[in-house]
């Protein structure tokens, strides 16, 4: 089993803002085959994780935009709301989803699928633009990497010791950088020419004033990111892909 995960700190919080230059024009989300089967159960319980086998996705207490990033392959900073009614149904309503294909089909097909769901069950409807925005390269440090790369093949796993801690276990680059681009809420592409799966960890707890007040996340992942890892984020501005999601719709529960 896999699991996609998105949360990787509860203080953080959801933004992003750009100026308009409009590249593809508006457009409904991508057809694409159906679930043979599928749930959807609002609920208040946590967890905004995706669990994938070969024929069925299974939500635990998951948010649209978690959705809408793993089935169009998008780090969520890059998915944008239209006005605050789309800005609410993206963030505030958690589900709980069980969908299942007629046949075992490969991960990539599970994500056409989870679009059309999208797009039928709650009437997701967006287009694409390039923004001007701020964004990191993540790359290696002078001094080299400081963790070692995985013994044997297997999926990437996520875990969590505390709410300042996390463990990842054959973790490729790129998928790293959307854990960064979670936390960080800006996009974080790989460009560290690593091309293998990795043990990594990271942990906050240094870096939090003792007083209580609220960190720098950003300042506080770039100096934890470079001390712990020997990988360095450089900012850039560049321009950006963004998901606009021009319309959403609270579905009837089945």
């Amino acid at each position: 089993m896999r699991r996609w995960t998105v949360v990787f700190l509860a203080m953080l919080t959801m933004g992003a803002t750009a100026t308009e230059s409009g590249l593809e024009g508006r457009q409904a989300a991508v057809a694409a085959p159906a679930f043979a089967a599928a749930s959807v159960r609002p609920t208040d319980a946590a967890g905004d994780a995706i669990d994938v086998t070969p024929g069925r996705v299974t939500a635990h207490g998951v948010r649209l935009v978690t959705c809408i990033s793993w089935a169009y392959s998008t780090q969520r900073s890059q998915i944008v709301p239209s006005n605050q009614q789309v800005a609410a149904l993206l963030d505030s309503q958690r589900y709980d989803i069980a969908a299942t294909s007629e046949t075992p089909v490969p991960v990539a097909s599970l994500r056409r699928m989870l679009q059309s769901l999208l797009a039928e069950r709650f009437k997701l409807t967006m287009h694409r633009e390039m923004r001007e925005a701020q964004s990191f390269a993540l790359v290696v440090d002078k001094g080299g990497p400081k963790f070692r790369e995985s013994a044997d093949d297997g999926d990437s796993v996520e875990r969590m010791a505390s709410r300042l801690t996390r463990q990842w276990s054959h973790t490729p680059m790129p998928v790293f950088a959307d854990k960064l681009s979670d936390a960080m809420q800006m996009v974080v592409r790989d460009e560290t020419g690593l091309t293998g799966k990795y043990e990594l960890a990271l942990d906050l707890t240094p870096f939090v004033p003792a007083t209580g007040e609220r960190p720098d996340i950003g300042g506080v992942m770039v100096t934890a990111v470079q001390e712990q890892l020997g990988l360095r984020l450089v900012p850039r501005r560049t321009a950006v892909e963004f998901i606009v999601v021009d319309r959403l719709e609270t579905p009837t529960p089945n």
